[in-house]
């Protein structure tokens, strides 16, 4: 979408028309040197980038960071962001809705590296000043381009299989990204860093979501005091630590009503809420309906 809100073919992707048109979960572009890259913008998927030859400048959320060859890195859903100063930039993309993969947003978060990688490097980017860029290697960026063929080459058939192959082929493909993206910070030696402390962190909590979960308990996964621990996890996470843990527990409270036939008791049990009741106020005030009303609406076995 344009900063105006206007739909737009990101960057002239004829593939592009297969993720509008909701038959394929994801689609793959490619900026070739010649070509000048358009305005600020923003859309309601994910965009995956490989920065292949060349440089430029890429614009974030106001700020702007330095690419070269080799950065690869994610844009999440609704931010405005913009490339310039292009000399010779090439650039693959990979762009994905995640509710339309094969398998959940649940599982992808537990792969090593993902939260880190997908949610905590974009989410603090201005804090560590694009420091957590991923850089492939020669040899990572020939896998990143065998999937983009992979994918092209699906695109183009435009068979009924296309929606659950594409599908899967992404989520082979974010895998490969995450282990990247844990080598990178091993051989970089940034592994004691506030962002992959964190990761640390997040990792305990949705491990452990169906327990009382104090501030206590993840300081010492953090490896801090509380006080310092509170001051770090809200500047880099961007809300207080008891904000995002009752929003985690109604995010898995969500999947479950979709998903499940638990009942609301059960689920309640298994988000850590004290009672159904506690839930039900807190659904409400989050999501503006009862959790038995979300769920008429989205489970098709209650439905």
């Amino acid at each position: 979408m344009s900063e105006h809100g206007e739909p737009i073919d990101v960057m002239g992707s004829a593939y592009m028309f297969y993720l509008a048109s909701g038959h394929s979960p994801g689609a793959v572009n490619q900026v070739k040197k010649e070509m000048t890259l358009g305005h600020r913008h923003w859309h309601d998927f994910h965009e995956l980038t490989v920065v292949l030859d060349g440089c430029g400048t890429y614009e974030y959320q106001g700020k702007i960071y330095s690419i070269n060859p080799g950065d690869t890195f994610i844009t999440p859903p609704g931010e405005i962001h913009h490339y310039s100063n292009q000399k010779n930039l090439s650039l693959m993309n990979f762009v994905w809705y995640p509710e339309q993969l094969p398998i959940s947003m649940d599982k992808l978060n537990n792969i090593p590296g993902f939260r880190a990688f997908f949610k905590l490097e974009p989410q603090s980017r201005s804090l560590f000043k694009f420091a957590h860029c991923m850089v492939l290697s020669p040899e990572q960026i020939y896998v990143m381009q065998t999937f983009y063929h992979r994918i092209e080459e699906e695109l183009l058939k435009k068979n009924d299989r296309l929606q659950i192959y594409i599908g899967l082929l992404f989520v082979e493909l974010l895998i490969t990204v995450c282990r990247f993206y844990q080598e990178s910070q091993k051989n970089a030696k940034q592994l004691n860093n506030e962002l992959q402390k964190m990761n640390d962190v997040l990792d305990f909590l949705h491990a452990n979501i169906a327990n009382p979960l104090t501030r206590a308990q993840a300081a010492r996964v953090f490896g801090s005091s509380e006080s310092n621990f509170s001051r770090i996890f809200t500047r880099i996470m961007q809300e207080s630590y008891s904000d995002y843990l009752v929003n985690l527990r109604l995010q898995h409270a969500k999947n479950m009503l979709m998903n499940t036939n638990k009942t609301l008791s059960e689920i309640s049990a298994e988000c850590g809420f004290c009672d159904s009741n506690y839930l039900c106020f807190r659904f409400r005030k989050k999501f503006g309906l009862s959790p038995h009303q979300f769920r008429m609406k989205n489970n098709p076995y209650f439905g």
